[in-house]
Order: C-alpha cells, then structure tokens, then sequence
C-alpha cells in the first residue's frame, strides 16, 4: 500500500521470490520507499475465497534499486518473535524492551476504512492493482 492508500496485490511466489533473491527480483515501483504492508490468510472454497483467517500488517523498505531490504525485514521479524516470547515468559519482571521497539518500527496499524478494504481485496470483492516483481 503507498502513501496514497492504493493496493497492489503481490502473489506469494513472487513474494517469497523477493525474499530469497532480492536482487533478481526488484520492484522498481517503489524504489527508495518504506512501503505499508498487508499480508492475508484466506481460506478458499472450491478455489474461491471465502474467508479471512489472519491478517498482518508491516512496512517493508525498498533500496534505490527497488530490491527489498531483507536485512531489516529479518531482524524485525526476529524482534518480534523475540518480544513475543518475552512477554510469554515474564510475570512482573523487568525485561529489556530493544525487541519490542524493533518490531514496533516493521509494523503499522491501519484505519478500519482502510482495513476494510483490505479486507474487500482478500476475498475478492474489490479491484486492486497487480505489481509484476520485475527481473
């Protein structure tokens, strides 16, 4: 999603693809951006979507070259995780918070208009523009 609230749908290959070999696979779009993120979990019915089971919400950042920044994506994910157990483990205790403000700075919370149509686009029933990773 850009500053302007637009959706681009990615398909999960092309995602993981970003993922595994950034370089090969740019998105020249948003090139020298910090880019909010929606990732869908959803169930299908006779391929057909039918349902949201999860939704999650983060930034990914994009060098000049349009290749995502795996290296910040890792280590707020790790943050994350590692806030998580944190916050599993203790009862009262003081804890070294580093990881939550890390995870905090991969995520975003939208607004429920927004969520909405997000929402709209998972399952469907809203339009919303493909982005080709370009090789």
């Amino acid at each position: 999603m850009t500053s302007d609230d637009t959706l681009y749908r990615v398909v999960g290959t092309k995602f993981t693809a970003m993922i595994n070999d950034p370089e090969n696979h740019p998105l020249l779009r948003f090139a020298g951006q910090r880019v909010r993120m929606a990732e869908a979990i959803v169930e299908l019915d006779n391929r057909a979507p039918s349902g949201i089971y999860r939704l999650l919400f983060g930034m990914l950042r994009f060098d000049d070259h349009g290749m995502l920044d795996i290296k910040t994506l890792m280590r707020q994910n790790f943050a994350l995780f590692e806030a998580f157990n944190e916050q599993q483990a203790t009862s009262g205790a003081v804890i070294d918070a580093e990881s939550r403000f890390v995870a905090q700075g991969g995520r975003w919370q939208p607004t429920p208009a927004v969520e909405y149509r997000i929402r709209q686009a998972a399952l469907g029933k809203a339009v919303c523009k493909r982005l080709n990773v370009e090789a």
